[in-house]
């Protein structure tokens, strides 16, 4: 960017031609030293290292294929939908978490994430320079977009669709970069569609977003061939043609996949059904992080289409218009709003910018930067870059798993004691259960939702978890009224773990155990979790499994350190995966404590 802003200068004289070459070499230095630091800040951004609840699974289910040499047809690690067809759309990005977690260990998994996302990034600067929009506006502009993405950057398969999502723009933007030629009129590099219909054969075996992509695919081609029509009119047929045939062959394309079109069949039923339990499909409120990122990219993108001196892509426009406004209604698809805008507004920001400076620059000429100005700005910039660094290494040399979010506890609790068998978990620790306990325990539902699991089953555990929900239910008719206990039932569970933050599931347990002649006992209690177990089966001497109640432990405590992932039990763990709160590892264990006492850890005296 030559840069024409006037600055504090020794002279107040014209500069001469060799000292303005001189003052745009200044400049440029502060541009680079800028733009390494706003780089830095993405990074910062997207490599969030919080652990996703699926990601145990995710590793789990993969590491499963690897050991079994197939690829499991029917749910696992279930007791309530055995036999039930699994249509699993996140194949390959199982295989490569599962891959990822034995080679590089979870702080490997989150600088490869990272990477991942600056690729992404890096795509964008690059369509961006191609045309002609300038690295600092350009990266400026991706600061807000990698914003946007944070909350969506875990480790979750949604990291390959947004590679993918990525790959599909950048075909598409050199399939059709002499689109509006004025000598030559719309014009097609058709080489570079035929790279569509692999990128979905990839996309439809990662995530199930690659419906997302169909859609978009079909509205770009549409929004093209009605701009051919209307520049060529029958002349354009070759072209309409060539495009709908790209488009046929990128939707044949998805069904290069284990299940062949029963997958197809499965998303779109699957989408069919409103989902107003999972945050994901709710609209995004004041209280979410991405709430004031969004607007702010939203209302730029407006603004781009509603300013800019270049001539308008009413087809990206409408695109942009319809994935807003899905964004808008659904959290999750915010993430596919940014990168559309990522890819698409920073050569129209660019342009604003220009004309700008352009306003700017007959006040504005070009002026030498006083020599402690200098000193001052690159002092400032390169304290920036440092400070960025550290926080960088700080996020990627751990991937925490927390005590007071997760049941590091309870679950250490059970191996400790070798409880085995049907669980009923909450929805969020299933998949964590099954990384740290199966095949000894089986789940009653997990985060695989309708992928493994018929949609009463999906009911009866939300009934269970949180009842009415305000009225927000969304369930099968066959499903019957809702019913919290029916959970504690179907197919015979012996335990059940309870997530406290859910007083709905809470209280249903503590009334069954206020009943006459209840059949549950608690077993294990902190200020996060409980576990309630059969009496019959843990509460009778004459049982093999029984539990004597000085072997259970309940309190109210929380624990505030963290465990590193993947923080299973410690029959299962290396000594290097022990919580860095506790020196001695034993420490972290409830093993060998009396009864209705705390674990000897690092908690606080705060109540659940």
């Amino acid at each position: 960017m030559n840069t024409t802003i006037s600055v504090a200068s020794s002279a107040s004289a014209p500069l001469s031609p060799d000292e303005c070459a001189h003052a745009r070499r200044e400049y440029a230095l502060l541009r680079r030293l800028a733009v390494a630091a706003i780089v830095l800040s993405c990074a910062v951004a997207l490599s969030l290292n919080l652990v996703d609840p699926d990601l145990w699974g995710h590793v789990r289910y993969g590491q499963d294929w690897l050991a079994e040499g197939q690829l499991p047809r029917t749910a696992t690690h279930t007791f309530t939908a055995i036999d039930y067809p699994w249509i699993n759309h996140e194949n390959v990005a199982e295989l490569a978490f599962a891959v990822g977690a034995d080679r590089l260990g979870g702080t490997g998994m989150l600088i490869a994430k990272t990477c991942w996302g600056l690729a992404i990034l890096g795509l964008m600067a690059v369509i961006a320079h191609w045309h002609h929009a300038r690295p600092l506006v350009t990266w400026a502009f991706l600061l807000l977009v990698a914003n946007n993405l944070t909350a969506f950057f875990p480790l979750r398969p949604q990291l390959l669709s947004f590679m993918c999502l990525a790959w599909l723009l950048v075909a598409l933007d050199r399939a059709f970069a002499n689109w509006s030629d004025i000598d030559h009129g719309p014009t097609v590099r058709w080489p570079w569609l035929f790279a569509v219909p692999p990128i979905f054969i990839l996309w439809v075996n990662s995530h199930g977003a690659f419906l997302a992509g169909l859609c978009i695919l079909a509205a770009y081609f549409g929004g093209r061939c009605v701009e051919a029509i209307a520049i060529r009119g029958w002349h354009a047929c070759g072209m309409v043609l060539g495009m709908a045939g790209v488009g046929v062959a990128a939707l044949v394309a998805t069904l290069v996949n284990p299940y062949g079109v029963e997958l197809l069949k499965w998303i779109v039923y699957s989408l069919w059904w409103p989902r107003p339990e999972v945050t994901e499909w709710a609209a995004p409120t004041l209280a979410d992080p991405v709430f004031w990122p969004f607007v702010m990219l939203a209302g730029l993108a407006l603004g781009c289409f509603t300013f800019t001196t270049r001539k308008r892509d009413w087809t990206q426009f409408a695109i942009l218009a319809l994935v807003g406004w899905q964004a808008a209604t659904h959290l999750r698809h915010i993430a596919v709003f940014a990168i559309l805008c990522g890819f698409w507004l920073p050569v129209e920001v660019d342009a604003i910018v220009r004309r700008a400076r352009a306003s700017m620059a007959s006040a504005l000429p070009v002026a030498r930067l006083a020599p402690w100005l200098k000193q001052t700005m690159v002092t400032a910039l390169i304290a920036a870059i440092g400070l960025q660094c550290v926080g960088l290494y700080q996020r990627l040399s751990e991937l925490p798993v927390y005590r007071h979010a997760y049941p590091v506890d309870a679950l250490q609790f059970m191996a400790d004691r070798d409880l085995h068998g049907r669980l009923v978990p909450s929805f969020n620790w299933a998949q964590y259960a099954i990384a740290a306990l199966a095949p000894a325990v089986q789940v009653s539902f997990d985060g695989r939702y309708d992928t493994c699991y018929p949609q009463h089953v999906i009911d009866m555990n939300f009934d269970f978890l949180l009842g009415e929900h305000g009225g927000r239910r969304f369930r099968a008719p066959d499903s019957g009224a809702i019913d919290g206990r029916r959970v504690l039932s179907y197919r015979s569970p012996e335990m059940v773990l309870v997530d406290r933050a859910y007083p709905c599931a809470e209280q249903e347990m503590a009334d069954a155990s206020a009943e006459l002649n209840s059949r549950w006992v608690l077993l294990y209690q902190d200020a996060i979790a409980q576990l309630w177990g059969l009496r019959e089966v843990f509460d009778d001497p004459n049982s093999l499994r029984y539990l004597p109640p000085e072997d259970r432990v309940i309190h109210d405590l929380i624990a505030r350190d963290a465990v590193p992932w993947p923080a299973l039990p410690r029959r299962y763990e290396t000594a290097d995966t022990v919580s860095r709160g506790s020196p001695d590892p034993a420490e972290s264990s409830t093993a060998g404590l009396p009864a209705h006492s705390p674990p000897k850890s690092s908690f606080s005296g705060r109540k659940g």
